[in-house]
């Protein structure tokens, strides 16, 4: 792809170049894999996006889209740079809607061309009849192609081809480290102004952890509920996975210093904000979820390395992280300590005596409950949470298990 230098902007160890690109260029050179990239989230329904058709047609602004390039992947030579490779920060949502409008002006001047002009004369309903496989293989629809061969009735049908040949602006980011790539990709989705908790949880956590996992801790290993069900994760995890909902759910306990659940109950709370600026400033940013990670790992080798198969099983609960990080949430509000320590405590406790938390006990009073008179669930976190809470505050016993147990 060839895009002309417009502007260039320095910052540390990193350039931005505003470009100007024709779209038809841009969406040409898109490789086969533009959607998978790391950081971007998942495609999603935006009411405004879905009608980036009009734009299109009426030809207007469209916002600068964002891309990042490497060493190697690009030459320079006066004002114009080439590039061979580029990866997608801020405009994936935008890319991936021109990308479908431009397949459908093909289709549409393919059609044209074989079925002449008696296409245009159609109804989006014989549109749909007639191109329903074609349009769906492209990942569009019939109500964009009636625009386009409206357009085409309109305006005249050589018109049609000349739609991406407009020129669109790009800031192209080269030099970028992993860690300022998601703190760009954070300025970019959410601005500069605070954003509603469920929005930024998202970027976080379904962006920014993966990141993490690729880039600083290999060895860590994410495992979503789409991929393997809880059931399945819990029956044959190893050292080092951790099931997405459970992390999520932990870094939230850890930040409220309380259990909670991801339920419904939990969605509702961060729709409605429940969670506030604190809660960001101190617990969802991307120093602290490395922190988080690596004494999650160093407690998982703890645990596994000394209990085996029970301690494998351990670390793999819901139940057992969100006790053990809500408790420690606890000491935070209870010592007025920064969470980065508490993390450390609580990561050195367990790492230099083990045997305190007595796993063999915690399964031995687990399965003694009657399941027809409790919520396994509820009595197992609250069990972890006094037990854990315990530790952190200087036992040098063994949890006793009966004890924290003993719930009816």
């Amino acid at each position: 792809m060839k895009a002309n230098i417009l502007e260039k902007f320095e910052e540390n160890n990193s350039t931005c170049f505003l470009t100007s690109v024709s779209l038809h260029e841009y969406i040409s050179s898109l490789p086969s894999d533009y959607k998978s990239y790391e950081v971007q989230r998942e495609i999603v329904k935006n009411t405004y996006l879905d009608n980036l058709i009009s734009t299109i047609i009426g030809g207007n602004h469209i916002p600068p889209i964002v891309l990042v390039i490497e060493e190697g992947e690009f030459s320079i030579e006066d004002t114009v740079i080439q590039i061979k490779q580029y990866k997608i920060l801020d405009g994936l949502q935008r890319t991936f809607r021109l990308k479908l409008i431009f397949d459908t002006i093909q289709l549409l001047i393919t059609q044209l061309e074989t079925e002449h002009d008696d296409i245009l004369e159609w109804s989006k309903l014989q549109l749909n009849k007639r191109f329903k496989d074609d349009l769906l293989s492209i990942d569009s629809n019939s109500t964009i192609l009636f625009d386009l061969k409206e357009y085409a009735k309109r305006e005249g049908k050589e018109q049609l081809g000349k739609l991406f040949d407009r020129q669109q602006w790009f800031e192209i980011w080269q030099g970028l480290s992993p860690d300022q790539e998601v703190t760009k990709m954070l300025i970019l989705n959410a601005g500069h102004k605070p954003v509603k908790t469920k929005h930024q949880l998202e970027l976080l956590f379904r962006n920014i952890i993966p990141i993490l996992q690729k880039v600083d801790f290999p060895q860590f290993e994410l495992i979503r509920e789409k991929e393997v069900s809880s059931i399945q994760y819990s029956k044959s995890r190893v050292q080092g996975q951790f099931h997405f909902s459970h992390i999520i759910t932990s870094v939230l306990s850890l930040s409220e210093g309380k259990t909670l659940t991801s339920n419904t109950n939990l969605i509702q709370k961060t729709q409605a904000n429940y969670f506030n600026d604190e809660v960001f400033d101190k617990f969802l940013h991307i120093d602290f979820l490395k922190e988080f990670i690596k004494s999650l790992l160093e407690i998982d080798n703890a645990v596994t390395n000394h209990f085996g198969a029970i301690g494998i099983k351990w670390m793999g609960r819901e139940t057992s992280l969100v006790g053990m990080f809500a408790a420690t949430g606890k000491y935070i509000n209870e010592n007025y300590i920064k969470p980065v320590e508490a993390l450390k405590h609580l990561q050195n406790v367990i790492i230099q005596n083990p045997n305190l938390l007595a796993l063999e006990d915690f399964e031995k009073q687990r399965n003694s409950l009657d399941l027809a008179k409790v919520n396994i669930g509820n009595v197992n976190k609250k069990a972890v949470y006094e037990g854990l809470t315990a530790i952190l505050n200087g036992t040098t016993e063994e949890i006793n298990w009966a004890v924290y147990f003993k719930t009816v």
